[in-house]
């Protein structure tokens, strides 16, 4: 009997995640789609294993200029995105850490935006952007050297 409520309440939080996540991927796809209506759009991200992780997307004009721009922060399902209008005006290829700093963004949001300008840059000359690994593919990487 206890072993069928574990079940329950297992494919319960399964499917309240799917869900959550769900919502979340909605609020990314109108923040984005509202700035790809006024320009074309920059998106760096920075992942967070045991503390806020963040996305951002900055809106550019035809001579790299920043328009808008919007984060999203946090280490749940429930964060959502926020507007962030201190980095508006400037040109893409001045932002950096140092303006971030001058600006007191948190360190997950400084280093969101930095890859979304070097991912920019990357782009820019042509080159192609690596995707990180998954940790399971770190783990098989990790096993074959072990081989």
């Amino acid at each position: 009997m206890n072993i069928i409520i574990i079940g329950i309440l297992f494919i319960l939080a399964f499917v309240m995640q799917y869900a959550f996540t769900f919502i979340q991927m909605k609020s990314f796809k109108v923040s984005y789609g509202k700035l790809r209506r006024i320009g074309r759009v920059v998106i760096g991200k920075k992942k967070g294993a045991y503390r806020a992780g963040a996305i951002v997307m900055m809106a550019i004009d035809d001579n790299n200029k920043v328009i808008a721009t919007e984060y999203m922060q946090g280490t749940t399902v429930f964060a959502r995105f926020k507007k962030l209008n201190s980095l508006n005006g400037y040109y893409i290829e001045e932002i950096d850490s140092e303006l971030c700093d001058e600006k007191g963004l948190s360190k997950s949001l400084k280093n969101s935006i930095v890859d979304g300008v070097t991912n920019f840059k990357k782009i820019m000359n042509g080159e192609e952007i690596e995707m990180p690994k998954s940790p399971l593919g770190k783990l098989a990487d990790k096993v074959k050297v072990s081989s």
